[in-house]
């Protein structure tokens, strides 16, 4: 077994931390790559890389040469934006030497365009938004919209540009929301889902957790939930992700509503709040480094701390020196 990246590390300090601890149990590193040399995620692990940015053509190119000059086994992606990078590349970093921990480009790509979401879980008996697209609305009559709707980017992420609004708003909200999809507005609770399907895509763990309270989209309060009501939906929606090519960290939300669950969004990474889940018992890092190394993991649905709440906060880090 050989080392781990964790690239785009920004502020995923839980996050590398938990892959740090894992890593040292079992006598390897953990490097920690970002463009920014003030990036909190690079304060604590064994090696801080230097990368250009993201949409830099030699993003690629850097991260094939850091694979090499330091025996890195596995990749840990963090954002959105660069899954589909990492998911066309993954043949290129295996051949460098390491495994890429993102879900096959397909489902990336389903995962990163809410309409086709919608439609791909749909198609699987999955219950998702009723979904219009601007070119639904032409015309001088409105489709049989509800009242009460939601306008959000199809490939939006950490609440960016979501509009809460009126049916008869929508034609000028769409006009100023990029790349828009139109939804009904559910009511009822909403859940988030940290799940691990291993590295052949077959689900292993989840726990379902409600975020209390949000800052920048991301979880800074939540509470792990109860899995009995909830198990056999979650399961039938990660057997969907597994079928459309899922494998490794994925986070699910929705909505429970009067209908039942209904699926919103499908991430393919690990979620903003994963350290609630880890706390719970899910040590997801710790697992995949195990089937790096060639153990299965067996499947442990419900295996988890219920009622387990977090709250999160800012701490300082203070430097002479820059990382580079």
């Amino acid at each position: 077994m050989t080392h781990v990246l964790v690239t785009c590390a920004g502020r995923r300090v839980s996050l590398v931390r938990a892959f740090l601890e894992a890593a040292h149990e079992r006598g390897l590193q953990v490097l920690a790559a970002d463009p920014d040399p003030l990036a909190p995620a690079l304060v604590d692990v064994d090696l801080a890389v230097r990368v250009p940015a993201l949409a830099d053509p030699a993003y690629v190119p850097r991260l094939l040469e850091v694979i090499g000059e330091h025996e890195v086994g596995l990749v840990v992606p963090t954002i959105d934006t660069e899954l589909p990078l990492l998911a066309r590349h993954s043949e290129d970093l295996a051949r460098a030497g390491a495994l890429a921990l993102v879900s096959s480009a397909a489902f990336v790509d389903v995962c990163g365009d809410k309409a086709t979401t919608a439609e791909a879980f749909s198609a699987r008996g999955i219950d998702v938004p009723r979904s219009w697209l601007p070119e639904d609305l032409a015309g001088d009559t409105l489709p049989e919209l509800p009242d009460a709707l939601v306008v959000k980017p199809r490939n939006g992420s950490s609440s960016k540009d979501v509009h809460l609004i009126e049916r008869g708003s929508v034609r000028q909200t769409v006009d100023v929301v990029p790349h828009a999809i139109i939804q009904e507005r559910l009511t009822g609770p909403e859940v988030t889902v940290d799940a691990l399907l291993d590295l052949d895509g077959r689900p292993v763990h989840y726990v379902p957790r409600t975020r209390i309270k949000t800052l920048g989209g991301e979880s800074i309060q939540g509470v792990t939930l109860p899995h009995d009501e909830l198990g056999p939906w979650i399961e039938r929606v990660l057997t969907a992700c597994s079928e459309l090519g899922a494998r490794g960290p994925v986070t699910l939300q929705f909505f429970r509503t009067e209908r039942g669950p209904v699926l919103i969004e499908v991430n393919p990474r690990f979620g903003g709040g994963f350290p609630l889940t880890r706390a719970a018992g899910g040590d997801y890092p710790a697992w995949l480094l195990d089937q790096v190394a060639g153990a299965t993991t067996p499947q442990r649905f419900g295996d988890y701390r219920e009622g387990l709440y977090m709250t999160r906060y800012m701490v300082e880090h203070f430097t002479d020196e820059l990382r580079w």
